[in-house]
C-alpha cells in the first residue's frame, strides 16, 4: 500500500484523490506521510464515502483478501466504468458478487506476482523499476521502512523473540516494510 500511494502519486500528482483504508489512528498519519488525501476506516468504506448507483471513486486497487463484505463495499463505491484490480487473491475469492460491478460496466482485474512466469508473458520489469529508481532519486518517492522497528533490536534472536518483529510481522498490524541484517 505505501508504495502505491507513493507511485500513484508519482504518475498522477495532484490531479487524483488518493483514499486509503486503516485499522487505526497511527496507520492513517502512516498513508498520509506516503501521500494519500484522506483515509477511511476498513469497515467504513461505504459510510465515509457515497455508494450506490452513481458511486463517488473511478479505481479501487484492493491490497487485502476481497471478503464479500469488502467487495461489495468497494462494488457499492465504485463509479460508473470504475476499475478494481485484486491483488490478493484467497478461498473469499471464489464467494465474490460481481452483479452490482456488471451493472455499473465496471472492470474487475487480477495482478499476482507470478503472473507473467505462469502465463508466459514478458513485463518489461526493468523498466518499470528505472522509473521508481528515477522517482526515487528525483526524492517523491521513498522506500516506505517502518519506523517500528528500532536498528538496536534487528538481531534475529531479537525479533524471534517474544514481542519481537516476527510477532509484529504475524500479528499483521505493520506499517511500511521491515529490514533486517541477519549476521
Amino acid at each position: 500500500g505505501s508504495w502505491t500511494t507513493q507511485l500513484a502519486r508519482v504518475a498522477y500528482g495532484g490531479s487524483i484523490e488518493i483514499i486509503c483504508t486503516v485499522g487505526s489512528p497511527e496507520s492513517a498519519e502512516w498513508c498520509t506521510r506516503m501521500g494519500a488525501d484522506r483515509t477511511v476506516p476498513h469497515d467504513g468504506i461505504d459510510e465515509r464515502l457515497e455508494a450506490g448507483p452513481g458511486g463517488s471513486v473511478d479505481a479501487v486497487i484492493c491490497l487485502s483478501e476481497p471478503t464479500r463484505r469488502l467487495f461489495d463495499s468497494l462494488a457499492g463505491v465504485l463509479r460508473p466504468f470504475g476499475r478494481i484490480c485484486l491483488v490478493v487473491a484467497g478461498d473469499a475469492i471464489r464467494s465474490l458478487d460481481l452483479s452490482f460491478v456488471f451493472f455499473k460496466s465496471g472492470t474487475v482485474s487480477t495482478e499476482t506476482v507470478f503472473s507473467s512466469i505462469r502465463c508466459g508473458y514478458h513485463l518489461d520489469q526493468a523498466g518499470e523499476m528505472a522509473t521508481i529508481l528515477e522517482a526515487m532519486s528525483a526524492g517523491s518517492v521513498r522506500a516506505p521502512l517502518s519506523d517500528d522497528w528500532s536498528e538496536d533490536v534487528s538481531g534475529w534472536e531479537e525479533a524471534n523473540g517474544e514481542g519481537g518483529l516476527i510477532d509484529k510481522l504475524d500479528g499483521g498490524h505493520t506499517r511500511g516494510k521491515y529490514v533486517m541484517k541477519i549476521t
